[in-house]
């Protein structure tokens, strides 16, 4: 496998998602968002939950499916994050092994490593046959076996010798074709990732913004939720902002479990001012 035959496919599945979604935002001329509302989906999921126990007509037709492939591209997202967060490792483990010169090489040094062994196992095993005898032997019989035995010695010294020398050259072929490859893998590697990522990134952030858009409009014409409004006394309209307020109001600072809460709600709050 060459090194575009690889990237073409380990890449291939992320760039068809993004052409997908990303040529349907075009042709349907979607706006795309100044900020950033991936930062905001935390909230935005709270949000829904929390409106949803409300009403819960208001996951419905439209928001519904829009709010599913957000949380399908957004976990998809997660995913190969993780799956290319340590460009080694994929070198290594998913790539390398593909190079049909390297794989070639690596059954070389695989055969030659066990053949040293079981010439190492040999050596051993006449040794110790030699050690029965402690002296050259009068007897012809055992003269012979001696003799049969020392030559063994010397022939499998001998080999082992060659074998190594090859062992140590295939050895040193696969770690320079190794280090050949991993400076071609690596930058287009991650530039390929950052690309994909940063694309998927838009398209999520376009719908998020679109979603959370619906989700307000849904949640103004819900009586159930403009009723809650009014008996909480909220002000400033059905809005993502207007409920961060709502809930720093009646968030509880000295329970230090709600600290980290606080401190994301306050952050994502300047994202929308």
């Amino acid at each position: 496998m060459t090194l575009d035959e690889f990237m073409e496919t380990y890449f291939g599945e992320i760039e068809k998602i993004n052409n997908f979604h990303f040529n349907y935002l075009i042709t349907n001329k979607f706006t795309f968002p100044k900020h950033n509302y991936i930062e905001l989906k935390r909230f935005i999921d709270t949000a829904t939950n929390f409106l949803s126990d409300i009403d819960d007509t208001l996951l419905k037709g439209l928001t519904s499916k829009l709010y599913n492939d957000v949380h399908s591209l957004y976990t998809y997202c997660k995913m190969f994050k993780k799956k290319t967060e340590y460009d080694e490792y994929v070198f290594f483990n998913d790539y390398l092994m593909e190079v049909d010169k390297y794989k070639e090489l690596k059954s070389k040094y695989e055969l030659l490593k066990t053949e040293i062994e079981n010439y190492n196992k040999t050596i051993l095993d006449v040794e110790i046959k030699l050690k029965r005898f402690k002296e050259v032997p009068k007897n012809e019989k055992e003269l012979t076996e001696y003799k049969k035995l020392k030559k063994q010695h010397v022939d499998s010294i001998y080999y082992i010798s060659k074998i190594k020398d090859e062992y140590a050259q295939i050895r040193k072929s696969m770690i320079d074709l190794e280090n050949y490859e991993r400076k071609q893998f690596i930058p287009k590697f991650n530039k390929l990732r950052e690309i994909n990522l940063k694309k998927l990134e838009k398209i999520i952030n376009v719908k998020l913004y679109y979603y959370e858009k619906l989700l307000w409009l849904k949640a103004s014409e819900s009586y159930e939720i403009r009723k809650f409004f009014e008996a909480s006394n909220i002000d400033g309209g059905f809005s993502t902002k207007t409920f961060i307020n709502y809930y720093l109001k009646n968030i509880d600072e000295t329970k230090s479990s709600n600290g980290d809460w606080y401190s994301y709600l306050k952050k994502v709050l300047k994202v929308i001012e």
